[in-house]
């Protein structure tokens, strides 16, 4: 079944009474065939060129029609993908053995040549690419040493290259010259057979692909922005799976199957201190913390889809985490002697998925005497005011790390170039986190992390919020598999009868 945008206007028509009185067609409705898997969010990405599509609804798309050279395996452990084996040939120098018989979904062949189009492509300074690069610490270049085997070469030791390089996805290039935004040719076991930017993905199995469906033969990516609509077409059977629904919302489909898994991240606030300088003043910053109860953000932000963090960004687990560091505990009354005699309007903006928590935020820092409105701005102009120039003091988001399980994935705190904002201005913290990119000993390393981790906490780097875990809701029927990272994996995915 395809779901049309007609049959989603049809839903949003129903979803208050769905909504309202908790029935529709069933909890497992009636459905597609079982060989097609309908996946829904409140977004979905509005390019399938994977060095365009970073967000999570970019990694779920990419996951399915991509794959990376290595890949993130149970625990963190770096495995194979395009590349059967590695080995460091030098501090600067990675050398990796390719996989053969691989043949893209436009029936050409992955070698060697096609790794290095690849990162050329990625290191050409093309503005839309300026994000991915960032992630891609000091790469250099890429060498192909014979049709099987490539070097990929840093300008510095870098401690987590092959991490980095499972988030770039190996894509045909005999579609550079077209519109890899519109256009998708990858070698994963899904190939693409339609798109709607922003609205839908229609997949199909490859056969010829490596690493084949085990089940499905269909599936699609489907956008539906209102969680009310979103959550009656999960009701009706319309959708098998969703993401993005309101923690509250998942809580209550008790008839579902809710998987909850760590989202690898910290929800906070960012504080752009160009936007409103009255954020330098560390009692300031202080002050917003102790606004936050965290433990009930956790319960009525989250619905208990979460942990209140620590005083740090990365969870137990993770290299660097610190056991020694506390949170800010609950103190509105110190929150607001600090703030006495400041006027404050701090507004927070974020998108549609956060807009429930965002709003609970705002309200702590109500009680505080802090004036402060949601801004909800759609995906691409968030993702703007995040990666570059935000015209809002506060920004609520998730400090993924997940997808390199370091760190190194938080680059807003790290170095900017010129014209992208700070998220935190403190040359300390700058200066760890550039010595952190480079250090190749795994102890020191740590321990680089840790003090970053007590430097931020010292200055009051971010408002901290809670350590959120990833919900998805699926139908009893349905089989949702989900890779080590948390991104849907269709291949190992099966629907029942």
């Amino acid at each position: 079944m395809y779901v049309s945008r007609r049959r989603i206007l049809q839903l949003g028509g129903l979803a208050a009474l769905g909504l309202a009185t908790g029935c529709a067609t069933g909890p497992d409705g009636e459905g597609a065939e079982t060989g097609k898997l309908i996946f829904a969010s409140t977004a979905i990405t509005n390019s399938l060129d994977p060095l365009v599509a970073l967000s999570s609804v970019g990694s779920t798309f990419c996951t399915q029609v991509y794959d990376p050279l290595v890949t993130l395996g149970e625990g963190g452990r770096i495995s194979p993908a395009l590349a059967t084996a590695w080995r460091q040939v030098d501090e600067l120098t990675v050398e990796f053995t390719l996989r053969e018989g691989v043949k893209f979904h436009n029936g050409g062949a992955f070698d060697a040549q096609a790794v290095v189009g690849n990162v050329e492509r990625l290191l050409s300074d093309k503005p839309e690419f300026a994000s991915i690069r960032s992630e891609m610490g000091s790469l250099k270049g890429v060498e192909a040493v014979d049709a099987g085997t490539v070097r990929v070469t840093t300008e510095s030791p870098d401690p987590i290259l092959l991490n980095r390089l499972t988030r770039l996805y190996i894509v045909d290039p005999s579609i550079f010259a077209g519109n890899p935004a519109s256009t998708a040719s990858g070698t994963g076991p899904f190939k693409v057979v339609g798109y709607k930017a922003g609205e839908s993905i229609d997949l199909e199995a490859f056969p010829g692909s490596w690493r084949r469906s085990s089940s499905l033969t269909k599936a699609q990516i489907l956008a539906i922005p209102d969680t009310g609509t979103l959550t009656t077409a999960l009701r009706s059977g319309d959708v098998d799976g969703v993401f993005g629904l309101p923690p509250a919302v998942s809580a209550q489909l008790s008839s579902f199957t809710v998987q909850a898994t760590s989202a690898g991240s910290c929800a906070i606030l960012s504080m752009i201190q160009d936007v409103e300088p009255k954020l330098r003043d560390k009692n300031i910053r202080l002050a917003l913390n102790l606004a936050v109860d965290n433990e009930e953000f956790v319960k009525e932000g989250l619905s208990g889809f979460g942990e209140v963090p620590a005083g740090q960004l990365l969870q137990p687990g993770y290299t660097g985490y610190d056991p020694s560091l506390q949170g800010f505990a609950y103190d509105p009354d110190k929150a607001k002697s600090l703030l006495a005699g400041t006027d404050l309007r701090l507004d927070i903006a974020t998108t549609a998925l956060f807009k429930q928590q965002a709003e609970i935020t705002a309200g702590y820092l109500a009680k505080v005497g802090v004036k402060s409105e949601v801004v909800i701005q759609d995906l691409s102009t968030f993702v703007t005011s995040l990666l570059k120039t935000s015209k809002v003091p506060l920004l609520y988001w998730q400090t993924d790390y997940f997808d390199l399980r370091d760190i190194a994935s938080v680059a807003r705190f790290g170095p900017q170039p010129a014209g992208v904002q700070s998220h935190f201005e403190d040359k300390a913290y700058v200066e760890l986190f550039a010595a952190a990119q480079e250090e190749m000993d795994p102890g020191k390393r740590e321990e680089t992390i840790r003090e970053m981790a007590r430097r931020m906490n010292e200055e009051v780097g971010v408002v901290f919020l809670a350590w959120p875990k990833t919900v998805y809701v699926h139908s009893k029927k349905t089989d949702l598999k989900l890779t080590p990272s948390g991104n849907v994996s269709m291949a190992e995915s099966k629907k029942s009868a």
